[in-house]
């Protein structure tokens, strides 16, 4: 049991966001300890915020009379919510000074590199494996560095940056993420982007955005940094997307696509099966054919994205056909795992409607008795309940049992879509999941995990 980490913990988690942590204070008061899904990362800023902590608490024991500070020290051992909320604000000016520094020196490191092209990448899901399946497509070529897992911050990247930049890189892959409108232009100051890739917009965080239209802004800031709209890669099976290309200045800008013949590279056959997928992927109206250990049309979508790119930037193709023989998906993100007779689909990482939609299309295709585990999309704001029942809908059309991972308003209202249709359990918390999954692969023949809650939520 330690508060003070605990809480830290979770103030990282809602990055380092004042409201946001008073927020989840009100819901999650005396919150002693949390779980082990993405644990506390101890950055220069969390020890920052601990040094004025302990400052801040030794002020109230050397200078509150007695009895009243040993009142106050007992509180605020159990309680160190205020006295974090109040470091949070009293290292808030040099935040801002080291953050204008560091965004500085990094757009000096990146512009006067000798020979470095960088790849941005951005969009509400799918950055992070397109991000991966470019790199193990470019790495074969020349030396390429990417941002490690989800470091797609400003001192993220930087940290990067300022470890693993070197004058032999040729290729840097920069995955970019937002919360707000602006922060992704800021991220294109401090690294320049020559090249773009748009994944998608979606309701991903749309309790932050507040709404769709500021989310597209907020991720067309790439595209709008790129000089060369040729350049810049998106997906035209994003509708948010789609709508903006419309727009006079986006008339150049390449497109993918898994169905459209009117995009720059589109798929026009693929089959999924229980050891990964086949495709064929046009470009020029040349059909080239993909065997991949990929699953699901989400990991294939960002595949496209990830080739698509490798064409525009001249690769070979039989290079690309041969390397995407060997990708394997990202830890979580669709991985088929077999568990017995059963094939796990382990989506655990995240989700967002528009991937969990198109997972449950997949399996609707394939022979089979299946299973789903879920505690339901994150971050939605007030579009919780809708998007929630229709998911339900469609998932009980294809499941033969359905677990909801807690009572919340997300399973409640997965389960008002779901109506009755299928067998439907609850589990209280995550820990009895993978004791469920063990239980379930002796009777189905797919299990489909999807998301695993944050300690914030």
């Amino acid at each position: 049991m330690n508060p003070l980490k605990a809480q830290l913990h979770i103030l990282q988690l809602e990055g380092y966001s004042s409201i946001r942590f008073i927020r989840w204070w009100f819901s999650h008061p005396f919150t002693f300890q949390t779980g082990g899904k993405k644990p506390l990362v101890h950055t220069p800023k969390t020890k920052l915020i601990l040094a004025v902590t302990f400052l801040l608490y030794l002020t109230v024991v050397l200078f509150l009379p007695f009895p009243t500070n040993l009142i106050f020290i007992v509180l605020l051992a159990f309680e160190p919510f205020p006295l974090l909320l109040l470091s949070l604000i009293i290292i808030k000016p040099y935040e801002i000074i080291r953050r204008r520094l560091t965004i500085a020196l990094v757009r000096h490191a990146i512009t006067t590199h000798p020979h470095l092209t960088v790849i941005s990448i951005t969009g509400s899901y799918g950055k992070t494996s397109t991000k991966d399946f470019l790199f193990d497509i470019l790495r074969h070529q020349q030396s390429t560095l990417k941002t490690p897992e989800s470091y797609n911050t400003v001192f993220g990247i930087a940290k990067v940056v300022n470890l693993e930049l070197h004058k032999k890189l040729h290729y840097f892959i920069c995955e970019m993420g937002a919360y707000v409108r602006g922060e992704i232009k800021e991220l294109t100051r401090m690294v320049p982007p020559n090249y773009a890739i748009l994944t998608a917009i979606g309701s991903q965080h749309l309790e932050r955005f507040k709404s769709l239209a500021n989310t597209t802004l907020a991720k067309f800031e790439l595209i709008d940094a790129v000089h060369q709209p040729t350049q810049a890669l998106v997906n035209l099976d994003s509708k948010y997307i789609s709508d903006h290309l419309k727009l006079p200045r986006y008339h150049d800008v390449k497109t993918y696509s898994f169905s459209n013949p009117l995009a720059t590279f589109f798929v026009k056959n693929f089959r999924l099966t229980p050891s990964g997928s086949v495709l064929e992927v046009v470009c020029k109206q040349k059909v080239y054919r993909f065997e991949t250990k990929l699953f699901g049309t989400s990991n294939l979508e960002n595949l496209i994205g990830a080739i698509g790119m490798a064409f525009i930037l001249g690769i070979d193709p039989t290079a690309i056909q041969n390397i995407v023989r060997d990708i394997t998906p990202s830890p979580h993100r669709l991985e088929l795992v077999k568990i017995g007779a059963a094939i796990l689909i382990d989506n655990a990482y995240s989700s967002n409607e528009m991937g969990f939609s198109k997972i449950i299309s997949d399996l609707k295709g394939l022979p089979g008795k299946k299973a789903l585990i879920t505690p339901g999309i994150i971050e939605l704001g007030t579009h919780t309940a809708a998007i929630h029942e229709r998911i339900g809908v469609l998932a009980a059309e294809v499941f033969d049992q359905i677990v909801l991972v807690g009572r919340s308003e997300r399973t409640e209202n997965l389960a008002r879509g779901i109506a009755g249709k299928v067998k439907v359990d609850y589990l209280e918390n995550n820990s009895s999941v993978w004791p469920t999954i063990d239980a379930f692969s002796r009777k189905y023949d797919w299990i489909l995990l999807e998301n695993d809650l944050p300690d914030n939520f």
